[in-house]
């Protein structure tokens, strides 16, 4: 599966953005935006999410997770989502947990695929 920073440098390139254009689509410094692509820092879940709506692909994909670009596998209407059942949920909590989610599966690719380029 690519990395976070092949995904970001792969579809900007897809769009004909610079770095530059992104970085102040987000807010941020050319450089680090730079940094993002060369795997140097990684982005909020609040950028991520703004990066996955400007490209229109799932964060999934974005974070490399899944090759299908619109692949949403922490959906609030997943049924394998691991809050599905949990009714009592207000939907700004699913939101933070969904958020969580998306962070760990982030790192737990991150470290596959460390451990597979060894």
């Amino acid at each position: 599966m690519a990395e976070l920073k092949d995904r970001l440098r792969e579809l900007r390139k897809e769009n004909n953005f610079t770095q530059q254009e992104v970085a102040k689509f987000l807010d941020i410094t050319e450089s680090a935006y730079g940094f993002y692509e060369q795997g140097r820092n990684e982005p909020s879940v609040q950028r991520l999410k703004l990066l996955a709506k400007k490209y229109n692909v799932s964060m999934s994909y974005l974070t490399g997770e899944t090759n299908d670009k619109n692949s949403n596998t922490s959906s609030n209407t997943n049924t394998n989502s691991a809050f599905y059942n949990y009714k009592d949920l207000d939907n700004e909590e699913v939101e933070f947990l969904n958020e969580q989610l998306e962070v760990f599966r982030r790192i737990r690719q991150n470290k596959i695929n460390r451990e597979n380029k060894k």
